[in-house]
């Protein structure tokens, strides 16, 4: 059957393009908004904000002191070590044997001399602070330097007390021979609190000569524990 409306084709014809057009505009805003939503298929992300971690409180020991009747500005820090710990030779707190003064020469019978070293905990959280002391040692005091042991131990004879004030209050020891001396338990130290400590010692009147010209030496250590 033929048409009969030549027109009509040709209407239907200029049409049909129009309509291919529109088409192909539609699928791809269809396309457009699709792939705009495809960041959220392709990628999940998830973000911890809340992510962190705290160093535990600390004690640390600063010693300010030396030989002489007070503090002369020697410091010894465990702060700054990788072990919290620091070793001190130029702290003596039994006076010392020259060098120093009127404090530091060699005792004779029925003198004594004191030496004041100040502790401060310096970490952020309170210690227990305690003395403690290694064996005397004793030697002979001769001008070679030699070592040759005494056959009477002075460290039997020179006596050592400790008095503590400041935060920490510890009230004088009973004098205890060198040998006997073990150390001493001083007390909690809170976070910047200190304590100044006193030692006494003393050579006896009464010590016999077969004493005399030696040196003896002690090693003392100061440790804070946590508590």
């Amino acid at each position: 059957m033929s048409e009969s409306n030549p027109g009509a084709r040709k209407k239907r014809r200029r049409i049909a393009p129009r309509l291919w057009t529109s088409g192909a505009v539609a699928a791809g805003i269809l396309v457009l908004g699709v792939n705009g939503t495809l960041a959220s298929w392709t990628q999940a992300v998830i973000t911890n904000d809340k992510n962190n971690v705290a160093s535990a409180e600390a004690v640390s020991l600063i010693e300010t002191g030396g030989a002489g009747t007070g503090a002369d500005g020697t410091i010894c820090d465990t702060q700054d070590t990788t072990t919290n710990t620091a070793t001190c030779t130029t702290v003596n707190k039994y006076g010392g044997t020259s060098g120093g003064g009127q404090d530091s020469v060699p005792l004779s019978p029925g003198e004594s001399r004191t030496a004041t070293v100040a502790l401060a905990n310096n970490g952020t959280g309170t210690g227990n602070l305690v003395l403690g002391a290694a064996a005397c040692q004793h030697v002979v005091n001769d001008a070679t330097g030699g070592d040759t042991t005494a056959l009477h131990d002075v460290c039997t004879q020179i006596t050592v007390s400790v008095a503590c004030t400041g935060d920490v209050t510890v009230a004088p020891t009973t004098p205890v021979a060198l040998s006997a001396f073990t150390g001493l338990t001083i007390g909690n130290l809170a976070a910047t609190q200190s304590t100044a400590c006193t030692f006494t010692v003393s050579l006896p009147s009464n010590t016999p000569a077969e004493y005399s010209n030696q040196l003896a030496s002690q090693v003392l250590t100061w440790t804070l524990t946590a508590v």
